[in-house]
C-alpha cells in the first residue's frame, strides 16, 4: 500500500471537503473572493451611494460601467455585505428589515408586467395583484410602496429598498422605458427612500435612455476598469486559490502548517513558466477575470485526502486544453474538400488576391487538381467535385465563420441600406449583395496561411499531394 503524504494527515477528510467546496465556490463565483484587487475605488464609490440612502434616507441613482469580466458583479455583491455588516442587515418580515434588496436583471425581466411581479416577491408583498397590473406601471409599483409603507409600524418611515438592475442596457429596451423611468422619478423624490444601481457593459448606454428618463437620473457614472497589471492579475488568482483557516475551514481539523503548505504550492503553481505564461497571455488579451479562474477548476476539483494540495499537472492539462480553441476544433472536423478550398484560398492570397469569390477558389481548386491527376489517379483518394457540391462545402465555410463577406456594410452605406456582419450574409443576400449572385460575392478567409499549413499538417487523411499544395 503506498505511503500516505505527509501533509495529508494533518487534515481530515471533511477539511479536504471544505476546503475544496471553498475554492471552487469562489472559482466559480458562488462564493465572494476575499479580496477585490484594484476595484477599491469603484467599491468605495457604490458603497457609499447605498449608504446614503440606507443610512440617511436620501434616494440616489448610478450606473456601474465597465467590460465584462472586469469585476463588476463582485463590486455589488461586496458592497450589499458590506452594507449588511453596517446597518443591521436585512431579511424577515416586510417591515422588520432595516432596508429591502430588489434584484432585476435583464436577460431574465423582458417586459415591466413581469419584472413588476418579481418586484413584488422580492418585497414579500403577498396581496393579488392580478387587479392592479392592468394599470400603468407607475401606478402598480406605488401601489406595492403604499403596501410596503403600511406594513410597519404605524408612524414607522418606509425602510429604504436598494434596486439592483443587473443588464441595465437590456431594461432599457423595454417598450416607453417606464420601469426605469419611475424608478429614477421616485428616487429623485424625498418621500421615498429607494437607490437604483444600474450595471451594464455598454459604454454609450446612456445613448439608449428617453429624454425624459434622462431628466429624473443623477447622472451618476461609476467605471470599472480592468486590472492595471500582470502582477495584479495574478494576485487574484490566489486570492481566490489560498486558504483561510477561519474563512474556509470552520471547525473542521486543518492545521496551520497545512494551510502554510496549501498556499506554498498554490505560489508554485502561478509561478511555474507555462502557467505564468498562460496568465500572462490572458492579461494581455482581454483582462477577464473568468477566463482566469476557469482555468484552475479541474485542478480544484482534484483536491482529495490522496492529493490534498493544488497539483501543477492539472493546471498544465486544463492550459492545453484551453488553447486548442472552438476555431481549431471545428477546422478538425471539415471533410477534404472543404480542406482543399481553404488551401485554395490560401493560394490566391499567395497569389496577391486580397479578396475573392466561390469562381475563383473553385477556378483555382480546379486547376491545381488537373495539373495532378496522375498523382491522384494513382492515389485513388481523391477526385475533382463538380461545381454544385464544392458550392455548397463553400457555404458551410460561410455559416462556420470560417469565411466571411468583405465589408458588406460598407457597400451598403453607399446605396442606402442598413448592411450587417451576420454570418450568413453570403447566402442570404444583404442590401449590397442581394443583386449579385452568391458564387461571385466577394469573400476573405479568417485564417492566416501559417494556420492553414498547420491544419493540414495535423490531418492524416490528407493526402500528399494536397501536402505539398499547402506547403
Amino acid at each position: 500500500m503506498p505511503a500516505r503524504d505527509p501533509c495529508s494527515a494533518a487534515i481530515t477528510d471533511d477539511g479536504v471537503r471544505r476546503v475544496r467546496q471553498a475554492v471552487l465556490g469562489r472559482l466559480h463565483g458562488r462564493a465572494p473572493l476575499p479580496e477585490l484587487v484594484g476595484l477599491e475605488a469603484p467599491l468605495a464609490a457604490v458603497l457609499a451611494v447605498l449608504s446614503q440612502t440606507v443610512a440617511s434616507a436620501e434616494g440616489n441613482s448610478a450606473l456601474l460601467l465597465g467590460p465584462r469580466g472586469s469585476g463588476k458583479s463582485a463590486i455589488v455583491s461586496r458592497a450589499l455585505a458590506m452594507l449588511e455588516d453596517g446597518h443591521g442587515g436585512r431579511g424577515g418580515e416586510a417591515g422588520a428589515a432595516r432596508y429591502h434588496v430588489v434584484r432585476l436583471s435583464g436577460f431574465v425581466h423582458t417586459s415591466d408586467r413581469i419584472a413588476l411581479r418579481d418586484i413584488a416577491r422580492q418585497l414579500l408583498i403577498k396581496q393579488d395583484l392580478e387587479s392592479i397590473l392592468i394599470g400603468s406601471f407607475a401606478d402598480a409599483f406605488s401601489y406595492i410602496l403604499g403596501l410596503l409603507r403600511s406594513a410597519g409600524a404605524e408612524g414607522a418611515p418606509m425602510p429604504p429598498v436598494v434596486f439592483v438592475l443587473e443588464e441595465f442596457d437590456l431594461l432599457a429596451q423595454h417598450p416607453k422605458q417606464s420601469l426605469l423611468y419611475t424608478l429614477f422619478d421616485i428616487a429623485q423624490s424625498q418621500q421615498t427612500p429607494i437607490a437604483v444601481l444600474g450595471v451594464t457593459a455598454r459604454i454609450d448606454v446612456m445613448d439608449l435612455l428617453e429624454k425624459r428618463v434622462k431628466s429624473r437620473f443623477s447622472h451618476r457614472q461609476i467605471h470599472v476598469h480592468p486590472t492595471p497589471s500582470l502582477a495584479a492579475f495574478t494576485q487574484v488568482a490566489r486570492a481566490a486559490l489560498c486558504i483561510d483557516v477561519a474563512r474556509d475551514c470552520g471547525d473542521c481539523a486543518v492545521s496551520a502548517g497545512f494551510v502554510r503548505q496549501f498556499n506554498a504550492g498554490v505560489d508554485e503553481v502561478l509561478a511555474a513558466g507555462p502557467v505564468a505564461r498562460h496568465i500572462e497571455g490572458i492579461f494581455e488579451f482581454g483582462k477577464d477575470v473568468r477566463q482566469l479562474l476557469r482555468m484552475f477548476v479541474a485542478a480544484a476539483a482534484g483536491i482529495s485526502p490522496a492529493e490534498p494540495l493544488l497539483q501543477l499537472a492539472r493546471v498544465q492539462a486544463s492550459i492545453a486544453r484551453d488553447a486548442g480553441s472552438a476555431k481549431a476544433r471545428i477546422l478538425g472536423s471539415i471533410s477534404l474538400l472543404e480542406l482543399c478550398l481553404i488551401v485554395a484560398m490560401r493560394s490566391l492570397v499567395q497569389g496577391g488576391s486580397a479578396k475573392y469569390n466561390f469562381e475563383m477558389v473553385y477556378n483555382e481548386y480546379k486547376t491545381f487538381m488537373s495539373r495532378h491527376m496522375v498523382a491522384v489517379a494513382a492515389g485513388g483518394a481523391m477526385k475533382i467535385y463538380k461545381k454544385p457540391v464544392a458550392l455548397k462545402a463553400f457555404e458551410t465555410l460561410v455559416e462556420l465563420e470560417i469565411v466571411r463577406p468583405v465589408l458588406a456594410s460598407v457597400a451598403a452605406e453607399g446605396t442606402g441600406g442598413t448592411g450587417t456582419h451576420g454570418r450568413n450574409d453570403l447566402l442570404a443576400g444583404t442590401a449590397a449583395g442581394a443583386r449579385v449572385p452568391k458564387e461571385y460575392r466577394m469573400v476573405q478567409l479568417m485564417l492566416e496561411p501559417g494556420q492553414v499549413a498547420d491544419l493540414v499538417a495535423e490531418r492524416v487523411d490528407v493526402p500528399a499531394v494536397v501536402r505539398r499544395w499547402a506547403q
